[in-house]
């Protein structure tokens, strides 16, 4: 049996998706083995929903589902108003809950996020002092002064495994660099990919909100990444909180299921 699938990337994470809502479980099996095949960081599951314009579901490229992607939901927006599944504005929900998005242009999608949530005060795995952020995935935010790719890679893997975090299955690391009042930049080693990824949407609001709490930036924040650039607005109080950033897609083809 063959299915549609089409690559794409938000700033360099990248992604297939695949709108289906009949096959779930078949492919759930197959994630990890079409993401080696086109060298993917993770997969979106897109179907209908009868609440929202539709539901995205997210799976690392090691077929582990996650809450939230922030750069892959740019990625299924567009992807669903080119298939004239929706409109410019989209209501859709995902693991952590329900979000929405303003489609301008290709580079320019906006997305809502919720407010983080810090889930612990400063602590200190591996001598990287931070503190655990859920801002609908998982992440330990750390501000460092200066950082390099391979050091994201061996260090990042060492805070991810992490005793303080095991009884949460691990955790999405991101390393904070402070530019100014409204720039920052920030590295993420992600789990479930087990790599430094080229940008991490959800771990770069996390980041921003570690970076506003300790008075180091205001709204707005252009936040730099390895794969690109994302800008964030937030109130005082983090209620209204969006990301914006670009997305793209490649031709959709064919897999046989």
């Amino acid at each position: 049996m063959k299915i549609k699938i089409t690559k794409s990337h938000g700033t360099e994470n990248s992604f297939i998706i695949i709108y289906d809502n009949q096959n779930h479980e078949l492919i759930k099996h197959q994630i990890s083995k079409i993401c080696k095949q086109f060298k993917t960081d993770g997969l979106l599951l897109i179907s209908d929903h009868k609440d929202y314009d539709y539901q995205m579901d997210y799976f690392n490229n090691d077929g582990s589902w996650e809450t939230m992607c922030a750069n892959g939901a740019r990625c299924a927006a567009l992807f669903m108003f080119q298939k004239n599944k929706c409109h410019e504005n989209i209501h859709f929900i995902t693991g952590d809950g329900p979000h929405h998005i303003k489609i301008s242009n290709a580079n320019l999608i906006e997305l809502s996020m919720k407010t983080p949530i810090f889930k612990t005060s400063d602590i200190e795995p591996c001598g990287y002092r931070g503190q655990f952020i859920d801002s609908g995935a998982k992440h330990f935010v750390t501000l460092v002064n200066q950082i390099n790719n391979q050091q994201v890679k061996s260090e990042g893997s060492k805070i991810r495994n992490n005793q303080l975090f095991q009884s949460d299955g691990g955790v999405n690391v991101n390393f904070l660099q402070i530019i100014n009042k409204h720039h920052i930049t920030v590295y993420t080693y992600e789990k479930g990919i087990e790599n430094m990824v080229m940008s991490c949407g959800s771990g770069s609001v996390a980041a921003a909100y570690y970076a506003f709490k300790k008075n180091k930036i205001k709204s707005p924040v252009k936040i730099s990444v390895p794969g690109g650039e994302l800008d964030l607005i937030f109130n005082d109080n983090w209620s209204d909180v969006w990301l914006s950033g670009p997305a793209h897609l490649e031709l959709e083809e064919d897999w046989e299921l």
